[in-house]
C-alpha cells in the first residue's frame, strides 16, 4: 500500500492510495454474467431484442443507400438508450449483490438512470472533441493523396485518443457513483483514481478484450464478412457481444467499491 502525507504541515491526516487487486477484479467481473445468469435474462434480455430489432432496420436503411454513418449514429444512441437502465443495475449489482436490485424495473428511465444516460453523452461529445478534428483532417489528406496532412493528422488523432482514454479513466468512477446515488462531483472521481491509473486501465483493458476477441474471431477466421443469411446471423452474435460487453461495466464498479466504499467502512484504514 502507497502512502502519501498531505500537504499541510504538523496535520494528522494522511492520504492513501489503495492499490488494485487488478487479476481478482478481472475474473469476478468475467465470472458475473455466470453468477446472475437470471439478472442478465431478466434486465439485459428486452435491450438485446431491441437493439437486435434497430440492427435489422439499420441493415435494411443501408440496403435502401443510406449511409453507413447514419446507421452508425443511429446504432450507438440505440444502444446508449437502451442499455443504460442495465447499466445502472448491472452496476448496482456488482457492488451490492442481489438485494440492491430487487425493485430496479428492467427497463424504465430513473432520475438516476436519465443522470447515467447524461454522463454517457457526456463522454462521446469528449470522445468526439478529442478525436472528431484530427480525424477529418486524415479523411481529408485520403482523399486528395495528401501523405503529410495523412501523418500530421494521424498523429494528432493519436494524442486525442490518448488524452481522452487517460480522461475516462482518471474519471471512471462517475458511472458507479452516480449508478448509486453517490456522485459527488468531477473532482471527487479525479482524486479517487489517484495512483491507480494503470491497474484501472488494466481492469478496463482486460475485462473488454475477451468480448473485442470473440466478436473479432468469425472475421478474423473467414478473412471477410459473409453476405445474405450469413451476414444477418453475424449481426445478431454481434449485437450479443456488444450487449455482454456492457457487463464489463463491473470492473470499474469492484474497483470502486474497493478504493472508496470499502474504505469508508473500515474505520481502522488510514485516509
Amino acid at each position: 500500500m502507497l502512502q502519501t502525507m498531505s500537504d499541510q504541515p504538523n496535520s494528522p491526516r494522511r492520504f492513501t492510495v489503495i492499490e488494485l487487486p487488478v487479476l481478482p477484479i478481472v475474473t469476478q467481473t468475467l465470472v458475473m454474467p455466470f453468477k446472475y445468469l437470471p439478472e442478465l435474462v431478466k434486465y439485459g434480455g428486452i435491450p438485446l431484442l431491441l437493439i437486435v430489432g434497430i440492427k435489422g432496420i439499420s441493415f435494411l436503411l443501408e440496403r435502401q443507400d443510406v449511409s453507413r454513418a447514419v446507421t452508425s449514429s443511429l446504432m450507438m444512441v440505440a444502444h446508449f438508450v437502451l442499455f443504460t437502465p442495465f447499466s445502472v443495475t448491472w452496476t448496482k449489482l456488482a457492488i451490492y449483490g442481489r438485494p440492491a436490485i430487487a425493485n430496479d424495473p428492467p427497463i424504465a428511465y430513473t432520475k438516476t438512470r436519465w443522470l447515467y444516460l447524461l454522463a454517457s453523452t457526456a463522454m462521446i461529445i469528449a470522445l468526439a472533441v478529442c478525436a472528431g478534428p484530427p480525424l477529418t483532417l486524415v479523411r481529408y489528406g485520403q482523399r486528395n493523396l495528401d501523405n503529410l496532412i495523412v501523418m500530421e493528422a494521424g498523429l494528432g488523432l493519436l494524442v486525442g485518443i490518448l488524452l481522452f482514454l487517460i480522461g475516462f479513466i482518471r474519471l471512471a468512477f462517475i458511472f458507479p457513483a452516480i449508478a448509486i446515488g453517490r456522485y459527488a462531483g468531477i473532482s471527487a472521481a479525479w482524486k479517487q483514481t489517484a495512483g491507480n491509473i494503470e491497474r484501472l486501465g488494466a481492469i478496463i483493458g482486460l475485462t473488454f478484450l475477451p468480448f473485442y476477441v470473440i466478436r473479432k474471431l468469425p472475421e478474423w477466421w473467414i478473412g471477410y464478412l459473409p453476405p445474405g443469411v450469413a451476414a444477418a446471423a453475424m449481426g445478431c452474435l454481434d449485437m450479443l457481444l456488444i450487449a455482454m460487453t456492457t457487463t464489463a461495466l463491473a470492473g470499474p464498479a469492484l474497483a470502486y467499491k474497493a478504493i472508496v466504499l470499502d474504505q469508508e467502512s473500515d474505520p481502522t484504514a488510514p485516509y
